[in-house]
């Protein structure tokens, strides 16, 4: 087999040179053996090697995957046959999706209806999310993308492979988004790190299934070096409002410098790329200017801080608070963590975060090993875990979870409580939540941070902060809980573009069309606002799985193929009907009410917004929203 180079077939390109045979033998086999019977099948071409050794692999639990497993003796005539196997031409798309339909199952351990597969295939990589029209786009056809995070460089890399030319506008220094900005103490991510990257720009070097923030900026500054995104950036340029030139089809962006001067340019398209969680936001607590000590937002994280010694409150429980409370109980002296609700916590199930070396080895050498790890990582975050969000009403009539899917996850959590704070424990009492599991979003723990809380030197105080006062906070029963340093991990304000004063057709504000009520059709698109694309739109983030690089993607495919039918038709400007969006909202709203976030009430989230109404989560499958996403309805548009 020849490894390192790129083949006929599609895979993880890493450009690494031929390895030698005694190396790759003994990587290979530490392999999984799925994984490397679905290679040995699509280099070759041979079908023959699914009933030569198929029936000998079986599939363990590894969560949040499954793991290949088979005897001594077929482990090493699979590595004997890849070592001998040489690359043959790819099959017809037709042929070659109905090849890997029959590999998903041995490498992946479950079996999948046909109708996941294209989407499977483009997320493993395997194959481009190409084009589904094909038209040439007219000249001076300009993309503006406000944000250098991972959906603005995602935007880029697509304009940029379609011809299109694009700004981006970062009031940053540098690209990266939230892993520029997000510096506290643990900061991570907690999506498996093999899928949480873009299908076309696979990652075979992570160290860790769940890498820090600083390994996932270093990846995302990688990728945008390559497609030469740096140099169509403007840096330190702040959007601070968009108006439609209705009589030109033309965006006026008026920035703000980092020189404080403020400057206009024109661009036929805008895509927003910002996220909705930039603000960083603090507790409504009397007295908090007056605390005498150090006061810090995890969101806005002063690195010279020093902590090493001191009494430290953090105030706030969810994923950010379990990170820096994992990270921080070995070098504080005091630890006190103020939790107005608890979250659900679900147990590492790996003994240790790190990426095997073989595994590494392989993904970087070996053609497409790089692709089903990452495809294997997805499915077992993404459609698998529907079922958890969905209702049953008879089974939610007499239990605290939802369904019985549902309630394999609570007992999961609640058992990871009793083993670390002993069943019927004060302190399990105080971390137990009284909604069902993805009432709110989950916490994985990063290793340490349930059992940090059983520390001698750590205090659990299960409500919010009565007030602040120069010497530390007041709880609600009037005790002082001193400290030198007052960490606020509170999360951020729910920002669907709120900061940026949007005028479309006819001077309307997006404000004004929103209200309190963010809504949008496909592709984040809005009636009155011409040839604008909002990449985190209201509603668009399939909550239940996968990762936001999911989303950004399908916005980013939809947002092409808008721009394809425009030049199809000959026309500048696109925007949804009203009665488009209208109807596709009544549908989401519809859909959610059978969905955990309507049923928990209980819980405090800011997927809801004042009046209760589901904002963010997107109500149906992956699948589901991949597909409606694949070509615009041409009716369900006004095109001038």
């Amino acid at each position: 087999m020849t490894v390192g180079t790129d083949t006929t077939l599609s895979s993880c390109d890493t450009g690494a040179p031929t390895a030698n045979p005694d190396v790759l033998r003994e990587h290979l086999r530490q392999a999984d053996p799925g994984v490397l019977l679905a290679i040995l099948v699509q280099l070759t071409g041979e079908t023959a090697y699914l009933d030569r050794y198929a029936a000998a692999i079986s599939h363990v639990p590894d969560p949040p995957e499954h793991a290949g497993r088979t005897d001594p003796d077929t482990a090493e005539a699979l590595v004997d046959e890849l070592l001998r196997a040489s690359s043959v031409a790819q099959p017809d798309p037709d042929r070659a999706l109905e090849l890997f339909g029959r590999l998903v199952p041995v490498a992946l351990g479950v079996d999948l209806d046909a109708e996941f597969l294209p989407m499977l295939a483009e997320q493993g990589g395997f194959r481009p999310a190409g084009p589904v029209r094909i038209s040439e786009h007219p000249p001076k056809f300009d993309l503006a993308i406000i944000g250098g995070g991972l959906a603005g460089i995602a935007a880029a890399i697509s304009a940029s492979r379609e011809g299109l030319a694009y700004r981006i506008f970062e009031r940053n220094e540098d690209l990266g988004g939230t892993w520029l900005t997000q510096t506290y103490p643990g900061v991570g991510v907690d999506t498996p790190s093999s899928y949480y990257s873009l299908s076309s720009e696979l990652n075979p070097g992570w160290s860790s299934y769940y890498p820090k923030g600083s390994e996932y900026q270093e990846y995302l500054r990688r990728i945008a070096a390559k497609h030469e995104i740096y140099e169509n950036t403007r840096f330190g340029t702040e959007v601070t409002s968009l108006s439609w030139d209705d009589s030109e089809s033309l965006w006026d962006i008026h920035v703000r410098n980092a020189d404080g001067t403020h400057t206009t340019s024109r661009a036929a398209v805008v895509v927003t790329a910002m996220g909705y969680l930039n603000r960083p936001k603090y507790p409504d607590v009397p007295g908090i200017e007056s605390f005498a000590g150090t006061s810090i937002h995890s969101g806005e994280w002063d690195p010279t801080v020093d902590l090493a010694g001191k009494r430290v409150v953090v105030v706030g429980a969810g994923c950010t608070s379990a990170q820096i409370v994992d990270s921080l109980v070995d070098d504080v002296e005091h630890l006190t963590l103020f939790q107005r609700q608890p979250h659900w916590v679900a147990p590492r199930k790996r003994d240790s975060d790190d990426v095997p070396e073989h595994q590494r080895w392989l993904s970087a050498n070996v053609p497409f090993y790089a692709n089903w790890i990452r495809l294997k990582a997805f499915w077992g975050s993404a459609d698998s875990a529907y079922p958890v969000v969905i209702v049953d009403p008879d089974w939610a009539a007499t239990h605290l979870s939802i369904s019985r899917a549902n309630d394999f996850l609570l007992q999961d959590c609640l058992a990871y409580i009793d083993r670390t704070f002993g069943a019927g424990s004060e302190l399990a009492a105080k971390l137990t939540p009284d909604f069902a599991p993805f009432g709110k979003r989950i916490i994985r723990d990063p290793g340490g941070y349930y059992a940090a809380l059983t520390r001698e030197h750590v205090d659990v105080v299960a409500e919010a902060p009565a007030r602040v006062v120069p010497e530390g906070i007041v709880t609600q029963d009037g005790r002082l809980v001193a400290a030198d340093v007052i960490v606020y991990a509170t999360g951020f304000h729910l920002d669907f573009l709120s900061t940026i004063d949007i005028r479309g057709r006819n001077g309307h504000t997006l404000r004004a069309e929103w209200g309190d009520d963010p809504r949008a059709y496909r592709g984040g698109t809005v009636p009155g606002f011409p040839n604008l694309f909002i990449t985190s739109a209201p509603n668009a983030n399939p909550s239940h799985g996968a990762g936001n690089n999911f989303g950004i993607e399908v916005a980013v495919h939809f947002l092409l193929e808008c721009l394809h039918l425009m030049s199809e038709r000959g026309v500048r400007s696109i925007e949804p009907t009203r009665q488009a969006y209208d109807d596709y909202v009544e549908q989401i709203d519809t859909a959610m009410e059978n969905t955990v976030w309507r049923h928990t009430d209980t819980a405090h989230t800011y997927y809801r917004n004042a009046d209760g109404r589901v904002v963010v989560a997107c109500p149906w499958r992956l699948v589901d929203v991949w597909n409606a996403h694949r070509t615009p309805v041409a009716e369900h548009f006004v095109l001038r």
